[in-house]
């Protein structure tokens, strides 16, 4: 019997036991796609997240070795000039330096975080840090091997198929 100060039970006292009944069916088709390879488009729009992050390392770079040159030499200062041709070799070191570590430590870099990509090996499986490596050298230098994809049942780029990854949805 229950007395007037204590709550009447409803039958549910533990509304979390029906919380999987109550899952949207949008839930339901992320779930579903969870896993799947990605395709060209989501993995050239998380590429172009990275080359934005890369541009703007390589220009916090750049206004570290104006501001420490001012310092050094402040009356003779002027802004380094560097060739565009020392640009480029410091841009795509940086961004294979950035995918390597970004995959190895993160499984995805910040475009792939954004997209909610993961890179992972054929079974699914973290990247070993000397996969990531091989895979950011391939990825910075053919990197029109992304185009793969298109041809590939399996939407896997050159570089997957190489070295045996995948890019897959989180």
């Amino acid at each position: 019997m229950t007395t007037a100060d204590e709550p009447r039970s409803t039958g549910t006292e533990y509304p979390w036991h029906d919380a999987l009944a109550t899952i949207t069916p949008e839930a339901r088709s992320r779930a579903a796609v969870r896993g799947s390879r990605a395709g060209l488009v989501t993995r050239s729009l998380a590429n172009i997240a990275d080359l934005v992050v890369v541009a703007l390392i390589v220009a916090g770079g750049y206004a570290a070795v104006a501001a420490t040159t001012f310092l050094l030499h402040p009356r003779s200062f002027r802004f380094p000039a560097p060739a565009s041709s020392t640009l480029l070799v410091v841009g795509l070191c940086v961004l294979a330096a950035y995918f390597a570590v970004t995959w190895a430590v993160a499984r995805g870099t910040y475009g792939d975080r954004l997209l909610g990509l993961r890179v992972c090996d054929d079974r699914g499986a973290p990247l070993g840090w000397g996969r990531c490596a091989a895979r950011a050298l391939l990825c910075t230098i053919f990197p029109i091997g992304l185009l793969w994809v298109l041809v590939s049942g399996e939407n896997r780029s050159v570089q997957d198929v190489l070295l045996r990854t995948s890019v897959t949805y989180d």
